[in-house]
């Protein structure tokens, strides 16, 4: 597969950035799942209209949150990141990509190490991982 395929397809390529203002009770609207605690990226569960104002772009559930306000959020606990994101002032700017796109890139990764005879390069898959492809 050639490199530029490749980079025009990859993940990366299709985060997106949502603008939110908190709502009148102080809520963004959406409710953060998962967390490094049970071995997760954080993600949105419900997205809850008229909770939150979103100013651009837009927010879904199950999608993966990367970053709050250019503060990269992966790897932290449900708890760390809802702290990194009550310390933020209006607007907070939140980086998200779905899932499907993240884990179809590295099922790929991962085939095209095994097949080039590095799979000590690969990441194990989870049994968690396993379940939701």
């Amino acid at each position: 597969m050639s490199k530029s395929l490749k980079k025009k397809n990859h993940w990366t390529n299709k985060v997106h950035e949502a603008v939110v203002t908190r709502g009148k009770e102080g809520e963004l609207g959406f409710e953060l799942k998962g967390g490094a605690e049970i071995g997760q990226f954080p993600y949105f569960g419900e997205v809850k209209q008229g909770k939150g104002l979103i100013q651009s772009g837009k927010l879904a559930q199950d999608e993966l949150l990367l970053e709050v306000n250019n503060m990269p959020v992966a790897g932290l606990t449900t708890r760390d990141v809802l702290a990194v994101i009550k310390h933020c002032k209006d607007p907070v700017r939140l980086k998200c990509v779905k899932q499907a796109s993240v884990k179809a890139d590295m099922i790929s990764t991962r085939l095209e190490l095994w097949i080039e005879g590095r799979a000590e390069e690969m990441v194990i898959i989870t049994p968690s991982e396993a379940q939701s492809s």
